[in-house]
């Protein structure tokens, strides 16, 4: 039996217009992927079809626009406690990490032009074991992630005999 949740911190509002923002990139540049194969098969003499491609891409992915940042940000959740961080996502996979607070080797903030239009930054936690980030919040208030990068570290430093 798995233990239950604590009680999860959830992203900002404008997380979700960020979630959005990204699937809407994510549309045009898949959509311009299916338009060029498209045009590129009705150049070489195949039949008239290749453009239900494009078509049926550009809708499926619109549909996934429309629902896949709303669900990913209700998913999207965090909670610091005494002796770890815990981070929950996940829409079609759900997934729950436990950073241990002594395992925590440094703490970045990020904000890419997208996040720093809309005062969010993206929190990533490095342990000892990764190569890369072990665990990532994306879309938090840039006084937020500042805050807990804050606690974070200063629990690493406690942590340091």
């Amino acid at each position: 039996m798995t233990a239950p949740l604590p009680t999860l911190e959830r992203l900002p509002r404008g997380a979700l217009t960020l979630f959005r923002i990204r699937a809407l990139l994510r549309l045009g540049m898949y959509g311009a992927v299916a338009f060029g194969v498209a045009l590129a098969l009705s150049f070489s003499g195949v039949e008239h079809w290749p453009f239900l491609l494009p078509c049926a891409v550009v809708l499926g992915l619109s549909v996934l626009t429309a629902w896949y940042p709303q669900r990913a940000h209700e998913r999207w959740g965090w909670a610091l406690r005494e002796h770890d961080l815990v981070i929950s996502h996940g829409v079609l996979l759900h997934q729950v990490v436990s950073i241990p607070a002594g395992r925590i080797q440094h703490v970045d903030v990020h904000q890419g032009p997208i996040e720093r239009s809309l005062g969010l930054a993206r929190l990533q936690i490095f342990t000892a074991a990764g190569s890369g980030a072990d665990g990532e919040i994306p879309g938090l208030a840039r006084e937020t992630a500042d805050a807990l990068r804050e606690k974070l570290v200063r629990r690493e430093a406690d942590d340091v005999v």
